[in-house]
């Protein structure tokens, strides 16, 4: 006859450590899940804000030098990217003849405006 005692199977514990081990292990799965969407979305927007930007840069020189003006301009990027709000300065050529511009982008962030600035010159 067999001892009551032998059973086999888990013991209550055993099933509650198994439980919260499991628990702690979906929390920082979607916990990293969470934090790489995030990353994805700020690079998204970034890699945007750096393609306007060349847009917008492409244009001026596209105009050629007699072409541009001293002084602030400012728009949007058009129907696809209206949240997105530039402006352009064009500083007079120095003594070398290069002109220095300034372009700054403001991108919609959540709560707030997030201004990137971008400099080059032009010869």
């Amino acid at each position: 006859m067999r001892s009551l005692s032998r059973r086999h199977g888990f013991t209550l514990v055993e099933v509650l450590v198994a439980a919260a081990v499991l628990a702690i292990g979906l929390l920082a799965a979607l916990t990293a899940f969470s934090m790489a969407a995030r990353v994805t979305g700020a690079s998204r927007n970034d890699t945007l804000l750096a393609f306007l930007a060349q847009e917008k840069l492409a244009e001026i020189q596209m105009l050629g030098r007699g072409g541009l003006k001293a002084g602030t301009t400012a728009g949007d990027f058009g129907p696809q990217h209206r949240q997105y709000l530039w402006q352009l300065t064009l500083h007079q050529p120095d003594e070398r003849n290069l002109t220095r511009v300034d372009l700054v982008i403001s991108a919609p962030e959540t709560g707030r405006t997030r201004e990137t600035r971008f400099s080059t010159a032009i010869f």
